[in-house]
């Protein structure tokens, strides 16, 4: 008896972590589209969605890469 629960628990356990992971990766491929941009003498941590210049310095916002 206490095998058959041990074998529902675990089969159970592993459906859960298989939906979840998979919902995971259809998020992503939005998230690795977004252009994000930030200043190079990091004067602000804010991140912006599009090139321009920092608010604080006035230079050029450069792409962040992704490693």
């Amino acid at each position: 008896m206490k095998r058959i629960v041990l074998v529902l628990f675990s089969i159970t356990a592993l459906t859960f972590a298989a939906c979840s992971s998979s919902d995971k990766k259809a998020e992503t491929p939005t998230e690795v589209a977004a252009e994000q941009y930030q200043c190079p003498m990091k004067c602000t941590e804010e991140v912006f969605d599009k090139p321009g210049t920092c608010s604080v310095c006035g230079m050029e916002l450069e792409k962040i890469t992704k490693s």
